[in-house]
């Protein structure tokens, strides 16, 4: 009796064993299988690398073009790199306008539901951009040489965009902290030395901005920083010659700045603005 009863369970357990290797061997290829990827080479050189996990993830990466759309151009020596991990997750790297050689494209994604974006054109330049959490939207787009773009966030919910054109550029936003921060860098025409920087930590809202648009521009250099809990804005606006413009806030709630310096000619800018709590 003792032996049958036994033996009854070594069937059973068995069984269940048997039962749970089949589900996974059924399981696994149908999770995986949800996964894309699409890519599109014209050039010589170039080295794409691609891991994802997960379910539903989407990479495309297009370097060089041969469509209807576009006139046919070659991107050569470029190296693109797509980490993915999460579920939900969309990754686009695109050279889609110009011929250009020795771009760099990084897109590291952890989380659920994110989206990063980078179109480069002309040579040498880095573009880098990591999100950590959920639902966080990362977007690139340059034109211009040996120009090195990041963007960075961790939590929910952030959006960060950057446009930017020409010379020695270090643009960077970094957003931190618990969701709803905005991050925008716009910059057009002559931009020459550079250096942009968004800089955004906390637990909500916060904004931030910066624009040079258009009209001759020279050393460049604008930085917003924001921190604490609460609504930070900012908005920081300049056009013409040089400038240097810093501006930080601190603190828990309602703080906005806007500094607008639009020349008629050429002119040389300072400002700092310091809030603190």
């Amino acid at each position: 009796m003792e032996e049958e009863r036994v033996r009854y369970l070594l069937i059973s357990l068995t069984s269940y064993v048997v039962l749970f290797l089949l589900w996974a061997i059924i399981s696994l290829p149908a999770h995986a299988a949800t996964n894309t990827i699409a890519i599109q080479n014209k050039g010589t050189s170039t080295s794409i690398s691609i891991d994802q996990s997960g379910s539903s993830n989407t990479t495309t990466v297009w370097c060089g073009l041969s469509n209807g759309t576009y006139t046919t151009h070659t991107c050569s020596n470029a190296t693109m790199t797509i980490d993915q991990h999460g579920t939900s997750n969309i990754a686009r790297a695109y050279s889609q306008v110009s011929n250009h050689n020795d771009n760099v494209y990084i897109i590291n994604q952890n989380g659920n539901s994110n989206n990063g974006y980078i179109d480069l054109d002309d040579d040498d330049n880095t573009a880098t951009i990591t999100q950590t959490g959920n639902s966080n939207t990362g977007i690139i787009y340059m034109q211009g040489d040996d120009n090195v773009y990041t963007i960075t966030q961790t939590g929910n919910s952030f959006y960060a965009k950057m446009y930017a054109f020409g010379d020695d550029s270090a643009w960077a936003i970094t957003q931190s902290g618990t969701g709803n921060h905005n991050g925008y860098i716009k910059s057009c025409g002559n931009c020459n030395n550079n250096d942009a920087t968004i800089t955004q930590s906390g637990s909500g809202a916060k904004d931030g901005d910066i624009e040079f648009r258009n009209n001759p521009a020279d050393n460049n250099t604008v930085n917003l920083t924001q921190s604490g809990d609460g609504l930070h804005v900012g908005n920081i606006l300049v056009k013409q010659g040089s400038y240097t413009v810093n501006a930080t806030q601190t603190g828990t709630t309602n703080k906005n700045y806007t500094v607008t310096l639009d020349c008629t000619s050429s002119c040389n800018k300072t400002v700092t603005v310091n809030q603190f709590d």
